[in-house]
């Protein structure tokens, strides 16, 4: 019965054992599982910040070429304001000068 009982414990302790390696190696399956994921991971929200980050930049620029463009359109109508004023003040400036010289 000593024996029988020693055999027992002893399957008993081997059982555990064997749970305990499968049990680590579970453990260790899960844990590459969980980085190969958090490296899938880590990848994708690089490439979706990249990808944000070219839409955004192409947006500023796109944003800026209109600023651009507004800004020439603006000063071109200004400058050709500026020329009328001064054609009108030509005529006017021609005049005065042929007066004065007319004077003399």
């Amino acid at each position: 019965m000593y024996l029988d009982t020693v055999k027992k414990i002893t399957d008993v302790e081997s059982e555990m054992e064997q749970q305990k390696t499968a049990a680590r190696a579970q453990v260790q399956q899960q844990l590459a599982q969980a980085d190969k994921a958090g490296k899938l991971l880590l990848e994708k929200a690089r490439a979706d910040a990249k990808c944000k980050k070219e839409a955004l930049l192409a947006q500023a620029e796109q944003t800026a070429a209109q600023r651009r463009e507004a800004t020439l359109h603006a000063a071109e109508e200004d400058a050709q304001m500026l020329r009328r004023a001064a054609e009108s003040h030509m005529t006017r400036a021609a005049e005065e000068i042929v007066r004065r010289v007319v004077d003399r």
